[in-house]
């Protein structure tokens, strides 16, 4: 029997289709195994992956766990996200309080309230110190005495993706041991003082006694007249003597100060006479600042120390020189006074006393307001000059800077509190200021600074004004960076610097680059060095310590009006 042909062509494509079906499914279930070995291997990976994730947070809370000291971590937002169990004792926080995602604002609150700040409004110190974490104005290395007696240090440094980490010292065996380094120094200084003030006494002694001897026998000889003349000279001995006595005296204890409005342009002005008389060969110049503020400072006590820093100025300048007194207000911002512990941020009358002596080293400087330190020779003096002026301006809630450079000379910053008759024009003055002028499509600054905190505080604050920085620390590595860097847009340079000084290497840097915006920093005042032939006077100089706000303009306007 014949089959019809169509039932045939159904038979044959209903084959092939099963056929193409058997090998899609074929193919299909190759596919799914080779799927099923990634998924598995991926699932490998990925639990392998998680054991190395659960294996390097086991080891970083090992590593917090195992650390001596305090530790936290806050994100970019300001809420905790880590901490160890030193955390809480170190910080003064109640350990109950702490979990993950709380804010500083409650950490800072309980810290306030447990006294770990001090006697202070609790609103009014958490408000203040959590705007210092977000200006990132607290990160760097602070210290503070806790209510118990411990001294801790903080070391809180910035996060690459906001926020920061915060590790907790306790210091105070460090502190302990300064302490008893400090005695035992005292000790020594009190051995060079005996020998500068018995050499002093024995002198004074020796004028005394040998002109009574003298007037005895002019007496023996009839001779009134002479005398006379001899028991002077016994009698301005005795006087000298009586001097030392009362520096040494004053020394000993705190003055009684009488703080009264005082101008201290008029006390420099109406001192001129009595310094040039005091500073011999040495020649005075004083800059006095116009509307100048008014301190609250005892007028005679100034006097003083005025008159002491013009003797030291005028001993560091055997050969003759140059004396300058100059005059400004000032205002030391948050940041240094962060830096600078015994100082508190607000306005002050800047006096500066600036000689063009032999200057000293940084290691002399460091202990220049030290009591019984001196660089004279035994019996030159008796080292309580600086001191006593330290002591005055720190009783009279103000502070001493000093600045001195070998070959060039030295600087004495006295900052006095400003007078301000009305509480409330003081409050208006310092309410709201206004923002920093910043970088405009991120400018590029050169800064060479020889000091490593300088240059770090230098290169922050630039950075949180909008500029890009780059940073060296002497000459050659800054011509290699203006060669290698067309985009910089200013130099900011100290004035001495090891190698070539400041105007030299901008002296090099504009035959390079013509007409490149040059900014110096100084510690000297504008006058001193001018008149020292370091630096014209036209030249743009921004003076240390300064703030962001001066750092801000000072740059902004260098950048905008460069040299013609």
């Amino acid at each position: 029997m014949l089959i019809p042909f169509w039932e045939f062509a159904v038979d044959s494509l209903l084959v092939a289709t099963i056929l193409v079906m058997a090998g899609l499914l074929l193919r299909m279930r190759s596919r799914i195994r080779r799927h099923e070995i990634s998924l598995t291997q991926a699932h490998t990976a990925i639990g392998a992956a998680e054991e190395a994730a659960r294996a390097k947070a086991a080891q970083w809370k090992s590593i917090i766990a195992s650390l001596p000291d305090g530790l936290s971590v806050v994100d970019s937002d300001l809420r905790l996200v880590e901490w160890n169990e030193h955390m809480p004792e170190f910080a003064g926080v109640p350990p109950d309080i702490l979990r993950v995602g709380l804010d500083q604002e409650h950490i800072l609150r309980a810290q306030a309230i447990a006294g770990e700040f001090g006697q202070v409004d609790v609103e009014q110190e958490v408000r203040r110190r959590l705007e210092r974490l977000r200006t990132g104005i607290s990160a760097g290395t602070a210290e503070r005495r806790r209510p118990g007696g411990m001294t801790m240090e903080y070391r809180r440094n910035r996060l690459a993706g906001g926020g920061f980490v915060t590790l907790y010292t306790d210091i105070s065996e460090r502190r302990r041991a300064e302490d008893q380094l400090r005695q035992a120094q005292k000790m020594e200084a009190i051995g060079q003082l005996t020998g500068g003030v018995a050499h002093d006494f024995n002198n004074l002694l020796a004028v005394v006694m040998g002109n009574i001897e003298l007037a005895q026998a002019a007496l023996q000889a009839s001779n009134l007249l002479g005398a006379q003349q001899k028991m002077a000279d016994a009698q301005g001995g005795a006087q000298r003597a009586a001097t030392l006595t009362r520096r040494l005296i004053a020394f000993a204890r705190r003055q009684q100060l009488d703080p009264r409005p005082t101008d201290a342009n008029k006390i420099v002005s109406g001192m001129s006479v009595l310094l040039r008389h005091s500073i011999g060969d040495v020649s005075l110049e004083t800059v006095l600042a116009a509307d100048l503020w008014q301190t609250i400072i005892d007028p005679h006590q100034l006097e003083s120390a005025l008159l002491n820093l013009a003797i030291n100025a005028r001993d560091a300048m055997p050969g003759g020189g140059k004396l300058t007194i100059e005059t400004a207000n000032a205002y030391l911002d948050e940041a240094y006074a962060a830096a600078n512990e015994d100082v508190s941020p607000g306005q002050y009358v800047l006096v500066a006393v600036s000689d063009v002596g032999a200057g000293m080293s940084e290691a002399d400087a460091a202990r220049a307001f030290e009591p019984f330190f001196t660089t004279k020779e035994v019996g030159k003096g008796s080292g309580l000059g600086l001191s006593q002026v330290f002591g005055f301006i720190k009783q009279s809630d103000g502070h001493v800077k000093i600045y001195s450079e070998l070959g060039s000379g030295t600087t004495v910053k006295l900052y006095l509190p400003r007078y301000v008759a009305d509480p409330v024009i003081e409050a208006e003055t310092q309410v709201a200021p206004r923002r920093p002028p910043e970088a405009r499509n991120g400018e590029t600054v050169l800064v060479i600074e020889d000091d490593a905190d300088v240059l770090a505080f230098t290169m922050d604050a630039l950075e949180s004004l909008g500029y890009r920085v780059v940073a060296t620390r002497d000459a050659q590595a800054a011509f290699a960076a203006l060669d290698t860097r067309p985009a910089i847009a200013l130099l900011l340079t100290d004035i001495q610097l090891p190698g070539l000084n400041g105007p030299e290497l901008v002296e090099v840097a504009l035959q390079r680059r013509p007409g490149l915006a040059v900014l110096y920093t100084t510690a000297f005042p504008t006058n001193a060095i001018v008149h020292r032939g370091t630096l014209s006077s036209q030249a743009k100089t921004i003076h240390k310590p300064f703030a962001l706000a001066e750092l801000a303009a000072a740059v902004r306007d260098a950048i905008d009006n460069p040299p013609r």
